[in-house]
């Protein structure tokens, strides 16, 4: 579970604001390619922008639970190797 200064990191790398001028050039550059006008839809980008901070802190979450749940699981078989070696 993220704690304290995880959580912190989690919400500075997604953190997309000082890449909004870029993303918008990119989406300009794209749609130049296409030679058609793509129109800029601040709502949606917004929101899709909010949805990859959420996400950001959810990964991050499950990860470090998963590194978690195979530490664990791994001292059980190191733990479970003592116990047979003990017992030859």
């Amino acid at each position: 579970m993220l704690v304290g200064s995880d959580l912190q990191m989690a919400k500075s790398r997604s953190d997309y604001s000082k890449n909004e001028s870029k993303m918008m050039q990119n989406h300009l550059v794209h749609s130049n390619r296409n030679k058609e006008k793509v129109p800029y839809d601040g709502y949606a980008f917004d929101t899709m922008k909010r949805g990859y901070k959420e996400m950001a802190a959810i990964n991050l979450a499950l990860s470090n639970f998963c590194f978690q749940a195979e530490s664990e699981v791994q001292s059980y078989y190191d733990r479970i190797a003592e116990c047979e070696e003990k017992c030859k």
